[in-house]
């Protein structure tokens, strides 16, 4: 995959390309039935496949005071775009020259004369040009009168509402971070460097390595069932998100434990993968009291980790986020835990299996 963020120095590398255009972030499962799109009427045609997209996000210059959290960074974002199978990325600088050209003119100098797009795929709800005035059907009408194939692909609905960056970070905000998984495709993931601490955790015999995250949008303060990925290496933990109340001076914090045991990882860039939510931060009476419940905690994150790996996105895996030893088994069960969410009947998305969606039950 090869990156640009200049029409001129992009063009002379392009064979009548397929893009679409949009700000992408997540790369959710909506987007990837695009991106799928694009890819699928390249092959077909020969063509190069091109994403083109913009940075910063658009409100960041034309209403920073309303700009959203974005969801993944530019490094998880390209990463994303090349593991989709994308053979060119045009990154647009976005600016208040860009922000005054109008859907006509974008589609005409910019498209079609710029970059010679044979075809061009958005999503239903596409807006585009000064003021959001351009719209999908808008686009299909101009590249139409410039010889240019482009097309709506339907939005993809998951439990009734479409998929969208919004929701994510709505779910993300709330902590619903299996919901936010079943809308990306993926586990939401947050990485940044190791960072050191104050050491309380090791000291208690949990050591944590801390986390100063380069990602806009955190999950909601609580303890989260996570993977923890250095240097490629995927290890089962368990994170706290907070200002750990039960220590008076403690600040606010992004702290992963590893179940598998602890190295020494500072400095090192580390990537947090939420798979569920255990329960809210607590306060407790002691930080005996404290450790005590951190020992409970550890049998349900393995057991959680076990079965996801075994089969995602089940109602198996969400019933292992309250199981205790004995009941390691019920991972073979398809019945959903007590005070889950899962839907009596397992709904199917348009855009993908079926999938089911539960919150987990905060453990006491």
């Amino acid at each position: 995959m090869k990156v640009f963020g200049d029409i001129a120095a992009l063009r002379a590398h392009l064979k009548a390309p397929v893009a679409t255009v949009g700000n992408f972030d997540g790369l959710h499962r909506g987007h990837r039935a695009i991106v799928d799109r694009v890819l699928e009427r390249a092959r077909a045609t020969g063509a190069n496949s091109l994403l083109i997209t913009f940075d910063p996000h658009p409100l960041r210059v034309l209403a920073p005071e309303r700009a959203p959290f974005m969801i993944t960074t530019r490094r998880q974002k390209l990463a994303l775009f090349e593991e989709a199978g994308l053979e060119y990325i045009l990154v647009l600088p976005f600016t208040v020259e860009l922000a005054e050209v109008t859907a006509e003119r974008f589609v005409r100098e910019h498209l079609s004369e710029g970059l010679g797009l044979k075809e061009v795929y958005v999503g239903a709800n596409f807006n585009f040009g000064r003021g959001r005035a351009g719209t999908a059907d808008l686009l299909v009408r101009l590249c139409a009168d410039l010889g240019i194939r482009a097309e709506k692909v339907p939005e993809c609905r998951y439990l009734g509402s479409p998929i969208s960056s919004s929701r994510i970070r709505r779910a993300v905000a709330a902590g619903e971070v299996e919901l936010a998984r079943e809308l990306l495709g993926r586990p939401l993931a947050i990485e940044g460097t190791v960072v050191h601490g104050d050491g309380r955790g090791a000291k208690l015999g949990f050591p944590t390595a801390n986390l100063a995250p380069q990602n806009e949008l955190i999950p909601q303060d609580g303890v989260y069932v996570t993977e923890a990925v250095v240097e490629r290496e995927v290890h089962p933990a368990v994170t706290n998100i907070g200002s750990r109340p039960t220590f008076s001076e403690a600040q606010y914090a992004v702290e992963t434990h590893l179940l598998g045991g602890h190295r020494n990882l500072y400095d090192q860039l580390m990537e947090v993968r939420f798979l569920a939510r255990l329960r809210q931060e607590l306060k407790f009476e002691s930080p005996a009291a404290l450790v005590e419940q951190s020992v409970r905690a550890r049998l349900p994150a393995r057991s959680n980790g076990l079965c996801y790996d075994a089969a995602p996105f089940s109602p198996a895996a969400r019933r292992c986020q309250v199981a205790a030893a004995p009941e390691l088994d019920a991972c073979a069960d398809s019945s959903p835990s007590k005070g889950s969410r899962v839907p009596a009947r397992r709904r199917r998305s348009r855009c993908s299996r079926t999938t089911s969606r539960s919150k987990g039950s905060i453990m006491s």
